[in-house]
């Protein structure tokens, strides 16, 4: 089993995910709510909150309970102080994959913004159209979408071998069915981030963004197809011991409203 593999296997446990919402809960403010254990700030969203070991969780220490599942071993912070962290020791963390998906204007970008680090990789078919074309973010040649695609497969390959010296890898996209992106969360060893967004959300913010007024049917026709495709993850009694991801700042999709 790959060095990979093993944390990943780890990360998905029922054991580490139970101890992780015990701490989540045990450590919230009664007024507060949860703050992030490094800037004391408040941790908004479940989705924002990584568990750090302290000492560094590695494939030959990640079986000894007294530093895997030990609380006093773990902190609770944000993504952005994760980041912080490792900078600051000068510490290697663990390439960690993360595929936040969700409908078009949804958020996932803005969420990826928030919360990468300097040296991480960041997926993203709209970006790669706009790297290779110096077009407009709305204007995207069919023409091209075979070289865009294959692009993409390199990249993925690459993130998959954890090729390079890069921190953490964002993948972002739609990925409306539960299947597909299972399937590729199993391949990477990712974790999946669901950013939730009501289709009439969406619309609000297409109607608001003066940069795709000339695209706007286009865009009404992703966001409608999104929630068309759209199946959520089952419920953990359904789908116990095959979820993949490590567990940290994830958030259970459940089915959008409409």
């Amino acid at each position: 089993m790959s060095k990979v593999q093993t944390l990943a296997d780890f990360y998905k446990s029922h054991e580490w995910r139970s101890i992780r919402q015990s701490l989540m809960i045990q450590r919230s403010h009664p007024a507060k709510g949860l703050l992030c254990e490094h800037c004391k700030e408040v941790i908004l969203k479940d989705i924002d909150c990584i568990a750090h070991h302290i000492k560094e969780l590695t494939p030959s220490n990640v079986h000894d309970a007294t530093i895997a599942l030990n609380p006093g071993n773990i902190l609770l912070v944000h993504h952005r102080c994760h980041n912080a962290i490792h900078e600051r020791f000068g510490t290697a963390s663990v390439q960690k994959v993360y595929i936040v998906y969700g409908p078009p204007l949804s958020g996932k970008t803005t969420y990826v913004r928030a919360s990468k680090g300097r040296k991480d990789l960041v997926l993203d078919l709209d970006e790669l159209y706009r790297a290779i074309t110096l077009l407009p973010p709305y204007d995207k040649p069919t023409e091209l979408a075979l070289n865009i695609f294959q692009l993409r497969v390199v990249l993925l390959d690459q993130i998959k071998t954890r090729t390079g010296k890069w921190s953490q890898a964002w993948i972002i996209g739609g990925y409306p069915n539960f299947v597909e992106r299972e399937r590729l969360a199993q391949q990477l060893g990712a974790e999946l981030i669901y950013i939730e967004a009501t289709k009439d959300e969406c619309v609000r913010r297409l109607l608001e963004d003066k940069d795709k007024q000339y695209v706007q049917q286009d865009w009404l026709n992703y966001i409608h197809d999104w929630f068309l495709k759209f199946t959520p993850t089952p419920p953990r009694s359904e789908f116990q011991g095959t979820e993949s991801g490590t567990g940290e700042g994830t958030s259970n999709a459940r089915r959008p409203k409409n």
